[in-house]
């Protein structure tokens, strides 16, 4: 029985639906900073440790995240572009999202890095804002992959090849310890 919680039974899509289930509950933990900051709720010393805090949110879901696509752009891609091509189309779109998602990331990370103590208030916002166009790619990317390209594989792809990519994909997408 499939669990109701999962939109595909196909084994590898349950993979790679349950790495975006994962890596959008740790989203949610560092959006909440992005919206607390879009809310104006914090005086300038409660900015400051907000912002020490999304940094390291933002850190900490770094390597799942590119676990994650890495797992995508080198076995799910090809796989997919054998029959659908990679020079336009949706796999195009969606590699192409993941090098904005990167973007948004360091360029966070790039204006947050060293001695944040001379941050304005306006400063924090204004650089936080670079979290929150992250985490909006990325929603977007979740539902076109899960809408686009996870029903391709399932179409496109042959039995063989989706059991060879389940065993491609099968890997834990958290850091090593």
């Amino acid at each position: 029985m499939v669990n109701p919680g999962f939109t595909y039974s196909l084994p590898v899509l349950r993979v790679l639906e349950n790495e975006h289930r994962f890596l959008s509950h740790l989203m949610n933990e560092w959006h909440a900073i992005v919206l607390d900051f879009e809310k104006r709720i914090y005086s300038r010393e409660e900015g400051l440790d907000a912002l020490k805090q999304l940094r390291k949110l933002v850190i900490e879901f770094i390597d799942p995240l590119k676990n994650h696509t890495e797992k995508e752009e080198g076995y799910l891609f090809p796989m997919l572009s054998k029959y659908v091509g990679s020079e336009q189309g949706p796999i195009q779109a969606v590699q192409e999202e993941h090098e904005e998602i990167d973007a948004y990331i360091g360029h966070f990370l790039h204006h947050t890095r060293g001695d944040l103590s001379q941050f304005t208030l306006e400063m924090m916002e204004d650089v936080v804002k670079d979290a929150g166009e992250a985490f909006e790619v990325i929603m977007i990317h979740f539902v076109k992959e899960e809408n686009v390209v996870f029903p391709m594989v399932v179409s496109v792809l042959r039995a063989k090849e989706q059991d060879e990519l389940f065993e491609q994909m099968y890997t834990s997408i958290l850091p090593e310890s």
